[in-house]
């Protein structure tokens, strides 16, 4: 038996635009909640097999059965009745390709539920299959692109995303920090763009004054439903990191004790001796003393070396 239409309207538009939902899909569980007459309305999601599961039940806070493994067992699109828990319940799975699954379930207290409440469960196990696949992918994008910018942060690079007519059309989060929403509403000038777009090298222009300069990049992405990037465009920005976690690094990179890692941190961030002793609330000759060591354990012949060394490892990263 197919849905009707007001379960097409009442149902399936809200398990699609639930995808977007402060609360996924609270507003579908509500109207699943009347539409079954049910207590409360529970879908349980398990990424994959092994990691913590996430319910979403509705109302919030309603009483739920330990029943895990026994779901775990259930065969996708069936509804089977709740066999744990107090009262009576309905439940349905479906599964995701890439090892994620779902738990549809309803529940009352003292009657149980027809047979067309099940069915009702089973035909929507499709739809819920790909809310889920989409939803998935969504969480996986939005991952993605936080450690990005986690990762480009700890650099210092942002990046901005711009299209044949230097419109912005995506800018990471430090890259908003330096530049601001006024210079994002503005964008690059045509000229800029069509110099960057015509050239075969990396065109550095300022964006801003005083100073602040951008290396823009020819780059074709064109994805289906949003507008075609042409280039992208990097700046500098402010590095997260922490001096204790900088240290512990040189430390197990170049056989450095605590006190010679600050030194050589210091020195590498462009200090002079004398100004890294002072940082570090040393005497001129300790501060001497712990330069040596430092070239002797990290091959250095002096400052600019230390500086080419730590640049090039994983330290400049903390």
């Amino acid at each position: 038996m197919a849905l009707t239409r007001a379960d097409e309207t009442d149902l399936l538009l809200p398990l699609h635009e639930g995808l977007h939902e402060a609360q996924p899909w609270a507003t579908f569980l509500g109207r699943l909640r009347q539409r079954v007459r049910a207590d409360a309305v529970e879908l349980v999601i398990a990424p994959d097999g092994q990691a913590a599961e996430r319910r979403i039940a509705v109302p919030p806070g309603a009483a739920v059965a330990d029943d895990r493994m026994w779901r775990a067992g259930l065969r996708p699109g069936r509804a089977y009745s709740v066999e744990h828990g107090p009262g009576f319940g309905q439940v349905v799975r479906v599964d995701e390709p890439g090892g994620a699954a779902a738990w549809l379930a309803i529940r009352r207290a003292t009657r149980d539920f027809s047979a067309a409440d099940a069915a009702l469960l089973a035909r929507l196990a499709p739809h819920l299959a790909i809310a889920l696949r989409t939803r998935v992918a969504l969480d996986q994008a939005g991952m993605d692109a936080e450690l990005s910018e986690a990762a480009l942060r700890r650099a210092g690079v942002g990046w901005v995303g711009v299209d044949a007519d230097g419109r912005v059309l995506a800018l990471s989060d430090g890259a908003a920090e330096v530049l601001g929403a006024r210079w994002a509403g503005v964008g690059l000038g045509g000229g800029d763009v069509a110099a960057a777009l015509d050239g075969a090298t990396a065109r550095l222009v300022r964006v801003r004054d005083p100073g602040a300069w951008m290396l823009l990049v020819s780059l074709s992405v064109t994805p289906l439903a949003t507008p075609a990037v042409a280039l992208i465009g990097l700046i500098l920005v402010p590095r997260t990191g922490d001096e204790a976690g900088r240290v512990a690094v040189l430390g197990d990179l170049f056989g450095l004790p605590p006190s010679e890692a600050r030194l050589a941190a210091a020195l590498a961030a462009g200090a002079s001796l004398t100004e890294a002793a002072g940082q570090l609330g040393l005497t001129i000759e300790t501060a001497r003393n712990y330069s040596k060591r430092v070239f002797a354990k990290m091959r250095a012949r002096g400052q600019p070396d230390v500086v080419r060394l730590i640049g090039a490892s994983l330290a400049r990263l903390v």
